[in-house]
Parts: C-alpha cells; sequence; structure tokens
C-alpha cells in the first residue's frame, strides 16, 4: 500500500471512529486515541485544542452526542507527502440525525490535517475543520 492509500484510510477510519460515537462512546474513544500522536493538536472551530483525550471527548460528546446516527462523508482528497510528514486537504460532508427532534441536520466544510509517520505507522499529528455556511 502507498503512503497516499494509508493516508486516506487513516482518515477514512477517523471517521468511522467519530460516526461510531453515536453508538457507543468508550469504543469510539479508544478507536480515536490510536488513529493520533501523542501530541495531536484540533480545532473544530470551538478554539485549539491540544490534549488528545480532550479532542476525542468534543468529537464524541459535543459533535456525535447529540445524534442517533452520523455520517462522515470524504470527498477530493490533496495529500502532500514528504519523507515522514504529510498534509492533507479533504472536502467533507456529514449528515446527522437529531436525537429528540429527528431532525436531520448537514455540515460541509473541509479538513486540513497534518500526519507523522512513526516507527512505520502514519498517525493523525494536527485536525483542523472549517465549516462552510
Amino acid at each position: 500500500m502507498t503512503d497516499f492509500e494509508e493516508i486516506q484510510n487513516l482518515k477514512a477510519r477517523y471517521c468511522q471512529a467519530a460516526d461510531s460515537s453515536t453508538q457507543d462512546r468508550e469504543a469510539a474513544i479508544a478507536r480515536l486515541m490510536a488513529l493520533f500522536t501523542p501530541d495531536v493538536t484540533a480545532d473544530y472551530g470551538f478554539g485549539e485544542m491540544d490534549e488528545a483525550r480532550a479532542i476525542c471527548t468534543l468529537l464524541t460528546d459535543k459533535i456525535g452526542g447529540g445524534s442517533e446516527w452520523m455520517v462522515h462523508n470524504l470527498h477530493s482528497p490533496c495529500i502532500a507527502i514528504e519523507g515522514d510528514t504529510a498534509s492533507a486537504d479533504w472536502t467533507v460532508n456529514v449528515r446527522m440525525k437529531r436525537r429528540g427532534s429527528g431532525q436531520v441536520d448537514f455540515v460541509f466544510g473541509r479538513y486540513h490535517d497534518e500526519f507523522r509517520r512513526t516507527d512505520g505507522v502514519w498517525r493523525i499529528s494536527r485536525v483542523a475543520f472549517d465549516r462552510t455556511e
């Protein structure tokens, strides 16, 4: 598998883990933690975060917690690889059904990510999300 494919699969696993948080929060957190570098940072539009567990809790509680289900769709990856580091931009749309109201919401935007390979394994070292209004 090429580095490009490994990074695409890594981001797909990130989305799958986030989506699964609507059904099993603790399993989703464990799956997400395995994808991040120890020094991961993130900004989802709520301010900069620099602690992996806090990032996972935001994803599972604030983003996924109010939904019956959630589905991320990634498109048009633009991945640049330089040795053991990489950056990527992705178009993303997320559909989610809200608990209680049953309303289906749509979120559109772009991810701007950074990755680092350590011990032969690619991990996410930074996630940034810009929502398109």
